[in-house]
Formats: structure tokens, C-alpha cells, sequence
């Protein structure tokens, strides 16, 4: 009699888990109808608006319009699809000027203050369109946001405003950032160069972290203005490693003779990563007169620094091509076998493994 009732109640509940089952996907089923058929009425509906505003019969005013009658997330959607990928930038400044004050816009950005994640990624989203002098507050708080989502969303709208205060929260967090989210606003600052760099250097004369200081040679890297680059070059000195590779790094792109003379000692460092990345950078460099040393990189411990060196050989033109023919035939190993390897890749080959 047990055996029969705990089977029964078994079976009660799998029926239970299978009928709440299938309502869950009967109702998102109907949800996702409804949805498509939201996005196709809307779709229908803005069409003409949106030929009005890209063949310049109107500023936006019509497409303004209709984006109103829609719900507030269809809108949305809606509003960034069209932005994003049929409007000029003269169109996409006028258009959002005129949506800027509307209800459904402020009920949106309102939402980067609330508790739900995707409430704040949706305004951060819709920020990078309607983005004004007025929303630097909110946009300083969405790309500190706790979930990355919305601190990637949120990098989009880094552009539409030179706001110093905003640069630099964005900077001073860089090293607190997932290694995506920092690559998208390192790539947004630029839109700010000057300002961005002017506040870069200052942050390199403050006392920071090994992490923080790599943030910030990255960010001179990407920035790529040769005051942010020559910035670095005292960093070569550094302490730790992992800054010292760093600067390496970026010292590639730094044609100053400051840079040249800081990737000769790195090429000498006690790490190998470090060696490899100064390998790199004389020959990114075209230092010429740095054959003598990379020659002898070329006997080093480490594969990556003999097959850097070896690459930068390869870049110095003619000079570097005999130092490497020399190499093929000398008694040493390690010299030999990285010269053969490298002497006989095509120029298109050193190009893509030296990028």
C-alpha cells in the first residue's frame, strides 16, 4: 500500500513538472509571436519615416514620431537598429536631438538606476545614441557598473561626450576592468586623444600599482600619441617584469631615440618576456645599428626572444637579411636552426607574425 501511494505521488508530480513545463513554453512561445509580429508592424511602420529622414526630405521629425506611437522597448530596438546601420552622422545627431526629451527615451535611461542588470545595459545601450552634455553623471556610473554587460554597453557612449571627469573615472578603473570591457574603452578614448593623453600622463607621475601602471602603458598604446608613448619610456626601469614587458611592448610604436635607447637595455633584461618584447621593438623601430645585439639574441635561452630577434633581423632590410644568412651557418644551434626557420618565410609571412 506504501509502495503504491509513493508511486502515485511520484507520478502526480512528474505530471505537474510536464504540464508546468509545457505552459512555460506554450506562454514564451506566444510571447516570441507576439514579439515578431511587434517588430514587423514597427518595422512596416518606420520604413517610410526612415527613407524621409536618409534621403533628406525631413530632419527626423516624422521618424521621431513614429517611434513615439511604439511600445517604449520596440522603440528602442528599433531606434538603435536604424541608427546603427542606415543613417549617416549628421542624421543619427539630428534624429536624437529630436527623441532626446521624449517619455519613452527618459523612462529607458531611467532604468540605469535600477537594481536589474539588463535594465541598466539597456540604457547604457540606448546612452551611445542619445548621448548629451546632461547625461555624463549617468554614463560615469554605468561604466563602473558591477556587471560587465553593462560596462561594455556603456563604452559605446565614451565617444559622445569630452567630459574630463568621465575620462578620468574611465582611466583610473582601466585595470579594474575585464580584458574586453578595457580594450573597448581604451578604443573609445580615442575619440578623446588630447584630452585623454594630457590625463594619461598624469596618472603615470602617480604612485600606482604594477596592474594599474600595465593599464595605462596599454591605453598609451592605443592611443598611440607620441606624448603618451614617450610617457612610458621612463617605466622601462621599472621593478617589476610584467611593467617592463609592457613598455616593451609599446615601445614599438615610440620613434624617439629615448625609446630606442630603452629597448637596447630591455633586449639585455633578466626576463625573457621582457627580451622578446624588445626584440620586437628595435625591429618595429628599424633600428639598424641594433643588428650587433639581436645577433646575439639569437643565442638566448628562450625560443619566443631568439625567434623575436630573429624577426627583427629579417625587418632591418639587406644589413639585417646577411646577419641572418651569417646565423644559418654559424656553430651554434639555437642561432642556426631560428635563422633557417625565419630566413626562409616569405616577407608577407615575417609581416603577419612580426604584427
Amino acid at each position: 500500500m506504501i509502495n503504491t501511494t509513493v508511486l502515485v505521488v511520484i507520478g502526480a508530480f512528474q505530471a505537474a513538472f510536464i504540464v508546468a513545463m509545457l505552459t512555460v513554453l506554450m506562454a514564451a512561445s506566444r510571447r516570441g509571436r507576439r514579439g515578431d509580429k511587434e517588430e514587423v508592424t514597427a518595422t512596416s511602420m518606420l520604413r517610410a519615416p526612415t527613407r524621409a529622414l536618409v534621403l533628406a526630405k525631413d530632419r527626423g521629425e516624422e521618424l521621431a514620431a513614429a517611434l513615439g506611437r511604439l511600445p517604449r522597448k520596440v522603440a528602442v530596438r528599433q531606434l538603435l537598429l536604424i541608427a546603427g546601420s542606415q543613417l549617416a552622422d549628421e542624421q543619427r545627431a539630428s534624429l536624437a536631438a529630436r527623441v532626446r526629451n521624449e517619455r519613452w527615451v527618459e523612462d529607458t535611461l531611467a532604468g540605469g538606476f535600477s537594481r536589474v542588470w539588463w535594465k541598466r545595459m539597456d540604457a547604457a545601450r540606448l546612452l551611445t545614441f542619445v548621448m548629451g552634455p546632461g547625461d555624463a553623471a549617468l554614463l560615469r556610473r554605468l561604466v563602473q557598473d558591477p556587471h560587465p554587460a553593462v560596462m561594455s554597453a556603456a563604452a559605446g557612449a565614451i565617444a559622445g561626450i569630452a567630459d574630463a571627469e568621465l575620462m578620468k573615472t574611465v582611466i583610473r578603473r582601466l585595470s579594474k576592468c575585464a580584458s574586453t570591457v578595457r580594450q573597448q574603452q581604451m578604443r573609445a578614448l580615442r575619440s578623446h586623444s588630447e584630452l585623454a593623453t594630457a590625463i594619461l600622463i598624469t596618472e603615470l607621475k602617480a604612485e600606482k600599482s604594477a596592474a594599474q601602471i600595465c593599464a595605462l602603458v596599454l591605453l598609451a598604446e592605443v592611443l598611440g600619441s607620441t606624448e603618451a608613448l614617450a610617457a612610458t619610456v621612463a617605466l622601462a626601469s621599472h621593478e617589476k617584469a610584467e611593467v617592463r614587458a609592457t613598455v616593451a611592448r609599446a615601445l614599438r610604436a615610440c620613434f624617439t631615440p629615448e625609446a630606442v635607447d630603452a629597448a637596447r637595455t630591455l633586449l639585455q633584461d633578466d626576463d625573457w618576456r621582457v627580451r622578446a618584447a624588445a626584440a620586437r621593438a628595435l625591429g618595429s623601430l628599424k633600428v639598424v645599428d641594433a643588428i650587433g645585439p639581436l645577433q646575439s639574441a639569437l643565442r638566448d635561452g628562450s625560443w619566443w626572444v631568439r625567434f623575436r630577434s630573429a624577426l627583427a633581423l629579417g625587418a632591418l632590410g639587406g644589413v639585417g637579411e646577411e646577419a641572418l644568412a651569417t646565423a644559418a651557418i654559424s656553430d651554434d644551434d639555437f642561432a642556426r636552426d631560428m635563422a633557417v626557420v625565419v630566413g626562409g618565410l616569405t616577407e608577407s609571412a615575417r609581416l603577419e607574425l612580426s604584427s
